[in-house]
Order: C-alpha cells, then sequence, then structure tokens
C-alpha cells in the first residue's frame, strides 16, 4: 500500500474552478482508492475511501464478451501480459495528448525520442514497444484530425474529483466542441410538391462534454459506457451549474489516407438506477472491504534471533493515510 497526493493537470482559470477540496491517492495491490484532503490539510472527517472507479467497474460488471473471447484466444498469462502492455501503451497516449491539448502543438519529429524516453523512464523493455512509435504517430494524427473535426476547447484535463456516492477519478478532458445536428430550423422547401414545408438541415452547435479517450483501436466496450457515464454524473455533482451535454469515448482507428477515429456518445445508454446499483455492489464488495481490512507494513533493521516483531506493523488504512499525510504536502 501507498499513497500520493494527486492534482489536476490543468484547468482553463477563467471557465472552471478546482472544487474546495483536494485528492490524495491510495494504491493497493488489488486496486485503488482515493481520500478526500480538506482546505486546511487535514484528512476528511469521518475518514472515507473513494473507489477508484476503474477498481469500481471491474469489481461490479460482468467481464465483456469480446474482450473474455479474447483472454479465451490468448490464455490467461498471455493475455494478461498483452493487456499489461496495451495500458502501458495508453498511458503515453493519454500523457502525449495531454501535452497537445495544453501546450497547442505536438512535434512528430520528436516521436520516436518520446517513446524510447518514456520505455526507459518505466523500465519498459517489452519486445513490442518497437512498435510504439509508428503507433504514436498514427494515433497522434488522429487525435489532431478529432480535435481539429470539432473545433475542440479545452477546459480542463486530468480533473480529479470524487463523488458523495463513494467513487472517484480523473476525467480526461472537459470541453467546449461543436458537434452537427439534424432538424428543422426554419427552412423551408422553395419548389417542388413540397414547396412551403419544413425542409430538414444541418446545423453546427457548441456544447460542454467530458470525454475519455482509449487507446485500442476496435471500438468500445459497454464497461467503457459506464465510466463515462459515471463521470458525468461525478462532474455534475461537483460543479450543478455547469451542464454537461455529452458524454464521449474517443479512441483511434487502425487508418491509412486520412486519420480517422471512433466517438461515441453514451449519454441516456443506462439508467441513473444501473450506474447507482453498479456503485453500490462495488462499494461493497471493495470499498467497505478496504477501509476495514488491516495492511501490513515493514520498517527498520530486523536482527536475527528477535523474529519481525520490531520491524512488522498492522494498519488500518485510516491510520496510515494520517501517518502519510502528516508529513506529506499537499499543495
Amino acid at each position: 500500500m501507498n499513497v500520493e497526493v494527486v492534482n489536476t493537470e490543468w484547468f482553463d482559470e477563467g471557465a472552471m474552478r478546482l472544487p474546495n477540496y483536494r485528492v490524495g491517492r491510495v494504491n493497493y495491490g488489488n486496486g485503488r482508492a482515493y481520500i478526500k484532503i480538506l482546505g486546511d490539510g487535514e484528512l476528511e472527517q469521518p475518514f472515507r475511501l473513494y473507489t477508484s472507479l476503474t477498481t469500481a467497474i471491474h469489481q461490479a460488471s460482468p467481464m465483456a464478451k469480446p474482450l473474455l473471447e479474447w483472454y479465451c484466444k490468448h490464455g490467461y498469462e498471455e493475455a494478461k501480459r498483452l493487456a499489461n502492455i496495451a495500458a502501458n501503451y495508453g498511458t503515453l497516449l493519454h500523457l502525449v495528448i495531454g501535452e497537445y491539448i495544453i501546450n497547442h502543438a505536438f512535434d512528430f519529429d520528436t516521436v520516436t525520442d518520446r517513446v524510447r524516453q518514456y520505455c526507459l523512464e518505466n523500465k519498459y523493455t517489452y519486445p513490442e514497444t518497437k512498435e510504439w512509435q509508428w503507433k504514436l504517430r498514427d494515433d497522434m494524427a488522429a487525435y489532431i484530425q478529432f480535435h481539429h473535426d470539432y473545433k475542440v476547447k479545452p477546459l480542463a484535463v486530468e480533473y480529479v474529483l470524487v463523488s458523495d456516492k463513494g467513487f472517484g477519478t480523473l476525467i480526461d478532458l472537459v470541453c467546449k466542441m461543436t458537434i452537427e445536428e439534424k432538424g428543422f430550423f426554419g427552412e423551408v422547401y422553395k419548389s417542388g410538391e413540397r414547396k412551403g414545408e419544413p425542409k430538414e438541415s444541418k446545423k453546427e452547435r457548441e456544447i460542454t462534454a467530458i470525454i475519455n479517450f482509449k487507446s485500442g483501436r476496435n471500438g468500445f466496450h459497454e464497461s467503457n459506457g459506464l465510466q463515462i457515464l459515471c463521470e458525468k454524473q461525478l462532474f455534475e455533482e461537483n460543479f450543478p451549474d455547469i451542464k454537461i451535454e455529452a458524454a464521449f469515448n474517443w479512441a483511434p482507428k487502425e487508418w491509412k489516407g486520412k486519420p480517422s477515429y471512433h466517438l461515441k456518445d453514451w449519454t441516456g445508454t443506462f439508467t441513473n438506477e444501473e450506474i447507482d446499483a453498479m456503485l453500490i455492489l462495488a462499494n461493497i464488495r471493495f470499498g467497505e472491504k478496504a477501509l476495514e481490512r488491516e495492511y501490513t507494513s515493514f520498517s527498520g533493521l530486523a536482527i536475527e534471533g528477535r523474529g519481525l516483531s520490531e520491524v512488522m506493523t498492522f494498519e488500518r488504512v485510516e491510520d496510515y493515510c494520517r501517518r502519510k499525510f502528516s508529513s506529506t504536502p499537499t499543495v
């Protein structure tokens, strides 16, 4: 178990604000959770754990059929290895997309060096990383094309929040974006049999949206929809005055010629009752148990003949967090 402060990566101070708390992240061997740090630097009282949204979904939702079939195809151990590689590449893509959004530029000539630096820093030695420079080049082209197509105006990147429903997460992107809508906007047929009747047309409209980035090129699973709709609830709970009009997943496609991408708005796909039921089950299966469990830690010099009693301690997560944050800056 370890704990760290997690800060929002970037936000537009002219359009957004931070919540009136900070967030700490507690990492376990089988999941992670968040804690709330109040304005004076003290931990929330009574102490509470907010289950990581990805952990919550994993605890309470069945594995998607295509993913289960993929595990069966490769075998459990190889599938775990490949999933770990994909997750590490996904982290790299998230980082680089975030840098582009914040800096408004991306230098394709630095892709090879960027991948090499990332692999060295994280000690990734998989043979598959040799292909990452080409994947990153294509995937960033796909994102930049999307950013241009929808006239994206970023409001916040990696925006970290927790919910009174017992979960927390980082929202990849909060933004303004321009979509095209079909409808009847006052145009009429000017000639022919339908002269004077309303005519369906298109118009552009700017909306406020949240987006969760995925690095897989084969589309999305239902669990991705649950995730982004939970994020929508999370944002609206913290900022009820800001209306989120769409909740998208974005992912690159396997493209040739013009860069292309998957984009799906999950709004309305799941009811609030379904989402709340999933969160309640996740809290029962993970959150409540994690809060009460005792964790083993070792510190100091173990001397032969004295056993482990001098170096081994047992702590609940609340005691551990209070001890760690008493000397950890929250700014």
